[in-house]
């Protein structure tokens, strides 16, 4: 084999194609609440450009294992080097079959050199119909390690472990539904101990998806930090002839233009980690909300006292520099005027969406956005958005919410404030932007 090959087996509706979509970092396998989902055998692979690093196959469930079993064992009592070819030639035999159709389709992989994979749902109790299924794993002789999977919110892991360990050497705890890219890597890791000639695939492998996950985050932690800034200082201009526009309608078509400018953003981080066809639902404390809303205000912004102070500090840095480019000689006039002057543009400021200006006879602009506090929400709305796909699995099907905390995601508030302030103003440089996006990156 050029490449590692998994295939993935146990009973029906114990989340094979979960863990495929999982470890495959690929919405497009099929999932469903009931067993028959899966039907036959297909293969998943994870990819770093051209080159397959390892290939997942989903496959249905056990259908009829006592009886396969039995056929196994009516072949007459055979040592178990042998055993394998045994298998084999059940395969090669008796399938296609209408009787053994599933089974067929998880054996074929395994006598051609697969790994196994078995999983079982230890939010049940262990049953005593499972064993067939292991001992005609058993019969493969390869590579192997037991997934718990837990489904339920009960928990059954130590029965289920006193009986796996008669059967497979590793054992290794695994909710795809929950998992974090740290759990993706650790079953990697675990997955080093069933056979030590993987070791160099397997440790090549962590490394790439590791690096792959670090350019992802830098990708948007730029993309959020230009789209921010390209927000920030936008401006709407429109003509008209005879009748001058309304100007409420003007604002809600600024403003409606960059809320598409922010769903475009959400757009690109789905497509930036993978999502490109998973509906995400997110309720309550959450991005359903409209960028200009007094929840989103509540939720992703900064009070007006938090704000006046931020921006009052950050003018006041500013006319320090200036004392210190003199020589101290202005006698702190810098600092105090740069303060008054971030004091009374915050006040002024807060709350105000932007001013409507008619440049000439035939055009009205409107922009940029005056309310510091929009870019706050705006990167804490962003932010929030990629820290809840960073931690989503792509075995997700159903509505994630998106937990929010009391208090802002963002740390470093000073320096952000300093950086929106010169989106606003259109005075960013690409220093700044580095800078930005760095400050950025750690927050994800």
């Amino acid at each position: 084999m050029s490449h590692l090959k998994f295939v993935v087996v146990g009973h029906p509706n114990k989340g094979k194609s979960s863990i495929v979509a999982t470890l495959t970092q690929n919405e497009s396998v099929a999932i469903g609440p009931r067993p028959g989902t899966t039907t036959k055998a297909r293969s998943f692979y994870l990819k770093r450009g051209d080159e397959v690093l390892y290939e997942l196959i989903d496959t249905p469930g056990f259908q009829r294992p006592k009886r396969l079993l039995e056929w196994l064992k009516a072949q007459g009592e055979v040592s178990a080097n042998k055993r394998p070819k045994l298998l084999e030639k059940f395969v090669q035999s008796e399938c296609p079959s209408e009787i053994f159709h599933d089974e067929c389709e998880l054996l074929r992989p395994i006598v051609e050199g697969a790994a196994i994979l078995y999983v079982v749902d230890a939010s049940k109790p262990y049953s005593s119909k499972f064993e067939a299924e292991m001992e005609i794993l058993r019969y493969a002789a390869r590579p192997s390690m037991a997934i718990l999977n837990y489904i339920g919110e009960e928990d059954y892991t130590k029965e289920w472990q006193a009986v796996l360990r008669q059967y497979f050497s590793i054992i290794k705890p695994f909710n795809p539904l929950k998992a974090s890219f740290s759990d993706h890597i650790d079953l990697l890791w675990a997955l080093k101990h069933i056979a030590i000639e993987w070791n160099e695939s397997i440790e090549r492998i962590i490394s790439y998806l590791q690096k792959h996950r670090q350019q992802q985050k830098e990708q948007i932690a730029s993309l959020i930090s230009n789209t921010v800034c390209e927000i920030l200082s936008f401006k709407l201009k429109k003509s008209y002839h005879l009748t001058k526009p309304n100007e409420e309608q003007l604002r809600l078509e600024f403003q409606a233009a960059i809320e598409q400018k922010e769903q475009d953003l959400f757009k690109e981080i789905k497509e930036i980690l993978g999502f490109r066809k998973l509906p995400l639902d997110l309720d309550l404390a959450n991005l359903n909300y409209s960028l200009f809303s007094k929840e989103s205000e509540e939720i992703f912004g900064l009070s007006k006292e938090k704000i006046v102070l931020l921006l009052t500090l950050t003018s006041a840095a500013t006319g320090g520099a200036i004392d210190l480019a003199v020589g101290g000689h202005s006698l702190l006039l810098g600092t105090v005027i740069g303060g008054a002057v971030g004091f009374i543009g915050a006040n002024y400021g807060y709350g105000k969406l932007s001013e409507i200006n008619f440049i000439g006879a035939t055009t009205v602009e409107v922009g940029p956005i005056e309310d510091p506090n929009i870019g706050f929400i705006l990167l804490n709305r962003a932010i929030a958005f990629a820290r809840l796909l960073l931690e989503t699995s792509h075995a997700h099907r159903e509505k994630k919410e998106l937990a929010i905390s009391d208090e802002s995601p963002l740390k470093e508030l000073k320096k952000f404030a300093s950086i929106l302030k010169k989106c606003q103003k259109s005075s960013v440089n690409s220093s700044d932007k580095e800078k930005f996006a760095q400050l950025l990156l750690e927050l994800l």
